[in-house]
């Protein structure tokens, strides 16, 4: 400040042109920089961008591709599960079929010993008890007190130590395995199911 005391004041118009001229020269220069910084930062950022989002991008597609093996891996164990469960549906039910066939063959005639002739079956009663007890051990479920039920099932119920569950029950051996080719099927299918659910998670 002391130095600019010492000038003489007004300035002379050419040494007020040269100052001007230095001012506005700094000044420039000034934002030539600032401009220039800002260009090389904004230029580094966007670079930093481009290549965080390139990054980004190349981490989702493979995650997807992995995710999309996987999907199919999996819908292939599937599909291969299904396939074997439907096998062995197929399976029982021909045998099913084929023991259907034979009942009528192995319940009304009999050999007494080998080599004699064959012969009628003697007649064979269940009783309404026996076929009560029958059901309870298969876990048919008695009917609900109160509940309307039909004669038959009513006679296939009779209560414990009565006259009624002594009664002939109407069934005959060929019901009964009848019965156990469809409760044998049944069983069968669970149990092929099961093994097909944990065969599936296993290779999960």
């Amino acid at each position: 400040m002391a130095a600019l005391d010492r000038l003489p004041w007004p300035l002379p118009s050419g040494l007020t042109v040269a100052l001007l001229a230095c001012v506005v020269s700094a000044a420039a220069a000034g934002s030539i920089a600032y401009g220039f910084g800002y260009r090389y930062a904004a230029a580094l950022g966007d670079t930093a961008l481009a290549n965080l989002q390139s990054t980004h991008s190349a981490q989702a597609l493979a995650a997807e591709q992995a995710n999309r093996v996987l999907l199919l891996q999996q819908v292939s164990r599937a599909q291969q599960s299904e396939s074997l469960l439907f096998d062995f549906m197929t399976q029982h039910a021909n045998e099913k079929q084929q023991l259907q066939e034979r009942i009528p063959h192995v319940t009304t005639q009999y050999r007494p010993a080998p080599g004699a002739a064959a012969q009628p079956i003697p007649r064979c009663v269940f009783t309404a008890g026996w076929l009560r007890d029958f059901n309870a051990a298969l876990g048919v479920p008695a009917p609900r007190p109160g509940a309307v039920a039909a004669a038959v099932e009513e006679a296939a119920r009779p209560a414990a130590g009565t006259d009624a569950e002594l009664l002939e029950s109407g069934v005959t051996p060929a019901d009964i395995l009848a019965h156990a080719q469809d409760y044998g099927l049944w069983a069968r299918t669970n149990f092929a199911q099961l093994n097909a659910l944990l065969d599936l998670q296993e290779k999960d």
